[in-house]
This record gives structure tokens, sequence and C-alpha cells, in this order.
């Protein structure tokens, strides 16, 4: 995936691209004239339009093939795929869009010639700073033909110069009688009013609970369609990504429960869990498997004896691979495409009669109540860790361990209400946000270190039951504790800074 950055420009038909444009030093080089025949894709609903997407096949130029662009602001995403011949759109193309499209038949929408004049903006030493192209372009709509469109227009696309070269350019372009073009892409321009804004349609009423909460819930839905093709691909990273945009949006719809229908969101926060732990058996194998192998690794060679390695990581290698064929099953099942269906049409509902109300002082009241459940479970912990141990003042929590595995879920709850507080509670919600990811953080890598006790355990007694030197095991489990030591004695300043002013005056 590569992540382009142009601007696009209309310019009158006697236009001429010349030395006017080029600024800093830089110069044009010699151009180059190429014939590109595009044809688009989407849904009979244009699902892909809906959501910033254009999926084409080209023809001529230096990078002819499939594309897949999703349009941002200032930049856009391209993926570009060579499938080779085949007839209709390949399955690895429909992968791609799969999030959007949700198993819908894809079919050509507009067909587009362009008569491109490129130019390459050199710098002093050759380097190629950008990109300007001079289109002549004619589109049609193919289900009317007669509905057709011609037009030209300039685009700048840097290469390896910056954003400030973009600017300069620009700036010389307009003194010269270009204009930014209003549409962000061809196809925007050629679907003529049905591709849309930059912003979707708020919630709710300006200022509102639903608007200000909806647009972060609205960010969550969208990371998850981004990240969708990115799972697929196996990027780094993409699992989680993709895992936190869910759990975000699943804590959303709890902390904010009455912004929505409640039998609605309540749905579909059972079916977003079943997607987070989809994901989750994935990236859980993922974490433990390094922090594993990153712990064998700071072992002196003496103190390794046996194949622990090929027991530890080995096994959950295998592991990963049995669960991502699983996911990957699951993404591309019907399930998955209802919950996005359905998460759609509640992001989209009217709002509820709570949700029109003020943000700004409904949704502080939200976050204080997220907020002090951390402080209740961070309590029962200490509560746990006396001696003798004091009465346990909340269900399901039955030692420290397990107490502050709670408080870390429930930080994360509260810091994605934050989050979603941040137009509202402005510094002091950002002030809460980075307490709690403090405070997450070191309860996570507690949690990770009693998770992997435990598989040192088990697989130590699996190793010894099979002939095995188990000491490895046992090295490996006293450093977990160690490390585990080391984070409890980070607490007490990750709470200190839970409970400064700063972070909790705005939600007084």
């Amino acid at each position: 995936m590569a992540a382009e950055i142009e601007h696009k420009y209309e310019v009158p038909l006697d236009f001429a691209v010349d030395e006017r444009i080029v600024t800093g030093g830089a110069r044009l080089g010699e151009p180059a004239v190429h014939e590109l025949v595009a044809v688009y894709y989407d849904t009979a609903d244009l699902r892909l339009a809906a959501d910033r997407v254009a999926l084409r096949q080209r023809t001529g130029g230096h990078d002819a093939g499939w594309h897949v662009k999703r349009y941002r602001a200032e930049d856009r995403d391209e993926v570009q795929l060579d499938s080779g011949p085949t007839k209709g759109v390949p399955a690895a193309v429909k992968a791609e869009v799969r999030a959007i499209t949700r198993g819908g038949s894809l079919r050509p929408t507009v067909r587009m010639t362009t008569r491109r004049t490129e130019w390459p903006l050199l710098s002093a030493g050759g380097e190629v700073l950008a990109l300007v192209a001079d289109d002549e372009v004619a589109a049609e709509l193919v289900a009317d033909p007669a509905a057709g469109q011609r037009w030209r227009e300039l685009e700048v696309e840097l290469v390896t110069g910056d954003r400030a070269l973009l600017k300069a350019v620009g700036k010389r372009l307009r003194k010269a009688g270009a204009t930014r073009a209003a549409a962000p892409a061809k196809i925007a321009r050629a679907l003529d009013g049905r591709w849309p804004s930059d912003a979707p349609a708020p919630a709710g009423p300006e200022g509102s609970a639903a608007a200000v909460v909806g647009a972060y819930a609205r960010r969550q839905r969208d990371a998850i369609v981004e990240y969708d093709p990115r799972v697929r691909r196996d990027e780094p990273d993409a699992v989680h990504k993709m895992r936190v945009a869910t759990r975000r949006l699943r804590s959303t719809l709890r902390t904010f429960r009455p912004l929505w229908d409640r039998t609605a969101a309540d749905e579909l926060r059972a079916e977003l869990r079943w997607l987070a732990e989809v994901l989750g058996k994935v990236r859980d194998a993922e974490v433990m498997a390094a922090r594993l192998q990153g712990g064998l690794a700071a072992l002196p060679t003496e103190q390794v004896v046996g194949p622990v390695a090929a027991r530890l990581t080995g096994g959950l290698t295998a592991q990963a691979a049995a669960d991502r064929t699983v996911l990957l099953a699951a993404l591309d099942g019907r399930r998955y495409a209802a919950l996005l269906d359905d998460l759609d049409e509640l992001l989209a509902a009217p709002p509820t009669e709570r949700g029109l109300r003020p943000a700004a002082r409904y949704v502080p009241q939200r976050v204080r109540w997220a907020t002090r459940k951390v402080d209740a479970l961070l309590d029962a912990a200490d509560a746990a860790a006396a001696a003798p141990p004091r009465a346990l003042p909340l269900p399901g929590v039955l030692d420290r361990d397990t107490a502050l595995h709670e408080a870390r879920k429930a930080a994360k709850k509260a810091r994605y209400a934050a989050e979603a507080a941040a137009p509202v509670g402005g510094s002091g919600a950002a002030a809460l946000v980075t307490a709690l990811e403090d405070l997450q953080e070191v309860l996570g890598e507690h949690h990770d270190t009693v998770v992997v006790r435990d598989l040192l355990r088990t697989t130590g007694m699996q190793a010894y039951a099979a002939g095995e030197n188990a000491f490895t095991y046992g090295v490996l489990e006293g450093v977990q504790r160690s490390d585990a030591a080391g984070l409890e004695a980070r607490l007490p300043a990750a709470r200190k800074a839970l409970r400064a002013k700063k972070a909790r005056s705005w939600l007084a």
C-alpha cells in the first residue's frame, strides 16, 4: 500500500504547463504522453463511492492493473494488484473492498479515457520531486452513456518532494490561472453528485451528545473497514488495530448506552464481542510468542535446557496460524457482513432523547461514571493484597491479580470514553486519556505476566511428563514474577496521575 499526496487543479483551455510553475531551483523534465483507459467498478447502490473508495482497472501508462483507492482529506491510500488476465473482478481485488461491498456484486459503473501529458519536476541533481500531469478526460456512466463529460485538469503528485513543495507549486499554478478542483478525484466528478462530502452527516444537532459521541463511534467503524483488507494481507499490527477499533466501539456503545436504541445497541455489542474474540485469538498468540521469545533470548545459554523454544513459541506460532485461518473465514462470512450492516444502520438512526442533550453536560457524567469504576477496582486490588485480606467489595474479584485485570479492562473503557469526550473535555480530557493509557499499559503488561506464568507452568509440566528437563520453564517463570513485581512498583505513580486535578476537574 502506498500513500499518495496530490493536488488537483482546474485550468482554462489555453493553460500552458511551463516554467511558471517551477519553484525553489527545480526544473521541468521532458514530458511523456500516455493514453489511459480505466473502467471503474462499484455495487448497484454505489457502496464504494459512499465510503469514498474507488476501484478501477486501468490499461496504459506505467501502472496498468487493478487499483483500490481510499480518499481522505489531503491524501489517499492506493493498493495496486496485478492479477494477470482474468474474467471479471479477481478474488484478491474483491477481498480489498469486501468490508464495504459485503458480498454485493461489483459491476462497471464508469468508463474513462485520459490523454495524459506528464512532466517530472526535477531537483538540481535530477531527482524526481513531483509529477505534473495535464489530463484531458472523457468519462461516461455505463448505465447512461449519453450523460458523458469532458474536462481538463492538472494533477501535482509528490514523489520525493515534501508538502512545502506541493504548496509552493500550487501557489504558482493559481497565479497562472489554475484553481483547486472541487472534486477530490476523477471518479467523483464522473459520478456527478453521487460522491459524498468530506465529512459524514452528524448523528445529531451540533453540540449534542449524539453528535459528539456519534462522530467518535463513526471513526471506529471507519477504522474497522480500513483495517479489514490489511488484516487479510497480513500487514504488521493490522489485527491489533482492527481489534482496538472493535473494542473502542463496543465500549462506547456500553458507556453511552442511552444514546442509541437499547435493544439494537446491545445486540450489536454482542456481535462486536464475537469479532474482538476472533481477532484476539490471533493477537494474543502473537503477543505471548513475542514475550517468550524475548525472555528466552535474554537467558544465558547454559540456562536454556531442552527444546524449550519449540514447545513454547512453536506451539503458539502454530496456534496463531490456525486462528488466522478461522479469522479469515469469519471475515468472509455472513455474520461479519451482517454486523457491519447493523452497525451502519445504528449509526444512521435518529438520536434518542438523551442524545439530544448538550454534550458538554451529559458526556462528562458518563466519563466520570466509567472512571470511578477504575478507582473501585484498584481499591479492591489493595484490599485483596492486605494482610489479612479485607472484605472484597466487588463480585468476581477473587484475588489481587483478578482485581488488577478487571481494573485494566475498566481503564480501557474509561479511556475510550474520555477519547470520545475530547471535543467537550479539551485539555482535561486529554490529561485523563494520558493517565488512563499509562495505567492501562502497566496493568496490561502485568496481566501478560500472569498469563505467561500460567502457560509456563502448564508447558513445564508437559515437558516433565515427556521426560524433558523442566528447569528453564522455572527460570522463565521466575523472570515473569520479577517483571510483575516491577510493574506493581509503578502502580502508585500511575494512580497518582489518574487522581490529578487536571485529569478530573472537568468531570465535576
